[in-house]
């Protein structure tokens, strides 16, 4: 469990990563975002906190499920604070972007139900 855990947590950094770059100015081939420094920051942050995470995890570290259940919660709240920030108009917005936001939802959200249905692999 630990070992799936891990690989959707660090898929979640990856695109967090993607989307940080994207956000710093950067175009990735033919994917690209308009310039928000203030996402690119949010993103690599969230993107650190997933990483971490996805390390304590796969290294079966004693904090590994606060560890876990900690770098799933930061980017939740980051995506959230990000589409209602969007939402009011506080930036460009574009579908892929509104995409990216969706899946890493969606992949916190699935790495937290695996964290659930695996906590007794947790224990020490």
């Amino acid at each position: 469990m630990h070992r799936a855990i891990g690989i959707v947590m660090l898929a979640n950094a990856a695109l967090f990563v993607f989307g940080a770059v994207q956000h710093a100015g950067l175009s990735l081939g033919p994917f690209h975002e308009p310039l928000i420094v203030p996402a690119s920051i949010v993103e690599s942050l969230c993107a650190l906190a997933l990483i971490w995470g996805a390390v304590s995890v796969l290294g079966d570290s004693r904090i590994a499920f606060v560890a876990a259940v900690s770098a799933n919660l930061i980017p939740i709240a980051g995506v959230i604070v990000g589409m209602v920030a969007l939402g009011l108009g506080r930036g460009p917005r574009t579908w892929t972007n509104d995409m990216y936001h969706r899946v890493m939802l969606a992949l916190s959200g699935a790495a937290l139900v695996l964290i659930i249905i695996g906590r007794k692999a947790f224990s020490h």
